[in-house]
């Protein structure tokens, strides 16, 4: 009659010959059901048995206790070949000490907690905690999957240190594909060349920031791809010089900036009266304000790269007197930034995937090597997409 442990512990073809605790844990001592195995050699049935070597390995917690599971190891040997072989189960890969189940379980906890958190739960180490992850993580497909549109930044591990993470995202799916431990050119494009030629080269656009080494980097790894600017990150140049020019004119109302920076289309009626008493104090911060809407506009309306870029180089002459330090630096990226209008991509979603990556190398604590972190990051991203 088959115990009722069996049902408990449910794993295929196997049975419960007995339980016993030890100290704080519970054993199960296991038998295989079948009698014979297919050698992964030549693929004929062998029944010819060998040795059998029991082994015991961590399971998941039954009512709450640890659980170990008592498997015996069966060698077959093979006539057909003249092999000895060993039996191969599904839930358990004989190299491990752990169910392939409870590992996934430590897995996805460590996504969700930490390493500390799980190591003291479990009553594991570190290094063990860490090891499961990583043989884990090793299952899930280094390559990326095909992207067209993607998005660079870089993260600084820790707040106001010069110590950065590179990271790309896809925009499209709107999760990361990779973290680097870097922001040298050159250690990032050696990083990235180890992708496929045919994955690099399906990359159509990468969203970047008009700072550091990237475009060049883009021109080494995704030889296919145009560099498109980020509109944010220019408008953000533009906002930059108007903020300058309202402290220069001595406007300093409560809520002037906020006023000033906020696109004049999201402005409620109240609030336009407002920025309208706002202006009033300084005829310089008025024309330097419809100047910020103007160059707004030429991103919300233009729709094709040469319009776009002929409205910008208009935009250019006549901003020189109130925008000048940022009128040069627009021209030193004017392709890129009027690459924008081929297909209108931004890395905007890139903030909130930053975001969430500052958190989670926050709660990282407990893993000892930036290979590590970076498998937490990408299986974060990949739990959730």
């Amino acid at each position: 009659m088959e115990s009722p442990m069996t049902g408990l512990i449910n794993l295929p073809s196997i049975s419960v010959v007995s339980s016993f605790s030890v100290e704080d844990a519970i054993c199960f001592e296991l038998k295989i059901l079948a009698s014979s195995m297919a050698c992964p050699h030549c693929g004929q049935s062998t029944k010819e048995l060998h040795q059998i070597r029991p082994i015991l390995v961590r399971d998941l917690p039954v009512f709450g206790q640890p659980a170990y599971l008592k498997i015996p190891r069966r060698n077959f040997y093979c006539r057909h070949c003249q092999k000895y072989v060993t039996e191969r189960l599904e839930f358990l890969d004989w190299r491990r000490p752990y169910t392939k189940r409870y590992e996934a379980n430590i897995y996805q906890r460590v996504l969700q907690q930490n390493v500390a958190q799980v190591s003291r739960e479990e009553g594991l180490t570190w290094a063990q905690v860490e090891g499961i992850f990583k043989s884990v993580n090793n299952y899930v497909k280094t390559n990326w999957q095909p992207a067209e549109r993607l998005g660079m930044d870089e993260v600084s591990k820790k707040k106001g240190h010069q110590n950065f993470v590179t990271v790309i995202s896809d925009l499209e799916r709107g999760c990361l594909i990779e973290a680097i431990d870097s922001h040298k050119q050159k250690e990032i494009i050696e990083f990235l060349k180890k992708q496929p030629e045919s994955v690099r080269d399906c990359v159509k656009e990468v969203s970047v920031d008009m700072w550091g080494g990237f475009p060049k980097v883009i021109e080494e790894v995704f030889p296919n791809a145009a560099i498109v600017i980020d509109r944010f990150h220019v408008m953000k140049l533009v906002n930059g010089q108007l903020n300058k020019i309202r402290r220069l004119a001595g406007v300093k109302p409560a809520g002037s900036r906020y006023l000033l920076l906020k696109n004049q289309a999201d402005l409620t009626s109240i609030q336009k009266e407002q920025l309208a008493l706002i202006l009033k104090h300084s005829a310089c911060l008025s024309i330097a304000y419809e100047m910020k809407e103007e160059f707004r506009e030429i991103y919300e309306t233009s729709k094709t790269v040469a319009e776009g870029r002929s409205r910008m180089e208009k935009w250019l002459e006549s901003a020189e007197l109130f925008y000048a330090k940022t009128a040069r630096t627009i021209r030193q990226h004017l392709v890129g930034i009027c690459n924008y209008f081929m297909n209108r991509t931004t890395s905007g979603v890139m903030e909130g995937i930053n975001n969430k990556i500052k958190l989670i190398m926050r709660n990282g604590y407990g893993f000892h090597n930036f290979d590590n972190l970076r498998s937490r990051l990408l299986g974060c991203f990949s739990s959730s997409g």
